[in-house]
């Protein structure tokens, strides 16, 4: 029986592409990247930066500290992540998780005082019980790392009555590697096809259908 759940929140809760897109063009401009089509940008919103950066930025090691900088003085200290919105449906989902029992924690390999800033601005904060994310000396970085950091914060939680909700094979493989199920989600910013071989538990079109699969599970 499922009593604990775990949202991711970029492409999950929160279509924070706007933003995120954004950032990384102004940092890559600074340093004299060339900009990328819009959907390897994409791609980058999800992970963690010392993935996207080197691996789909091409970011060379000598340049990521200072683009991550940039990126960061533009989304955290300009507002920039505030160009962002909450899904269609997803607060009325919360709103009824919440009133029937479940423990709700937000999951994210996004720093956790952004997290916390953005959550907080768009008026969903308050169902959570407690928003993980990554740490910005990036000792905690990857979303099996912030899964046990959720699990430390919570050690009532049992596995098996937990689950991650997430939109990326990143979700998918973190719950697996955690030991806790996924719910695949189709409207952020991966696809079914990685999320079904990321090993996601079933993988769900619609918000609604989310807490049908939980209330069922």
């Amino acid at each position: 029986m499922i009593k604990n759940v775990y949202f991711d929140l970029d492409g999950t809760l929160v279509d924070s592409a706007p933003g995120i897109i954004e950032g990384l063009k102004i940092a890559l401009t600074k340093y004299g990247y060339d900009i990328p089509d819009f959907a390897t940008l994409r791609k980058c919103v999800g992970p963690p930066f010392t993935y996207s950066f080197p691996n789909i930025l091409h970011i060379r090691d000598e340049d990521f500290h200072d683009t991550v900088a940039t990126y960061r003085h533009y989304y955290d200290d300009e507002n920039g992540m505030f160009n962002a919105k909450v899904y269609a449906g997803i607060e009325e989902v919360l709103a009824d998780l919440v009133k029937r029992g479940y423990c709700l924690f937000v999951c994210t390999s996004k720093p956790e005082p952004t997290a916390r800033k953005l959550l907080k601005k768009l008026g969903i904060d308050h169902y959570f019980t407690d928003i993980c994310g990554a740490t910005l000396d990036a000792k905690i970085d990857t979303k099996t790392q912030v899964i046990e950091l959720c699990f430390r914060r919570a050690p009532w939680h049992k596995r098996e009555e937990t689950v991650l909700v997430g939109d990326t094979k990143y979700d998918a493989e973190g719950a697996k590697q955690s030991g806790i199920d996924c719910i695949g989600v189709t409207w952020g910013f991966g696809s079914r096809w990685d999320l079904e071989d990321a090993g996601a538990s079933v993988i769900l079109d619609y918000p609604d259908e989310v807490l049908d699969y939980i209330e069922a599970n």
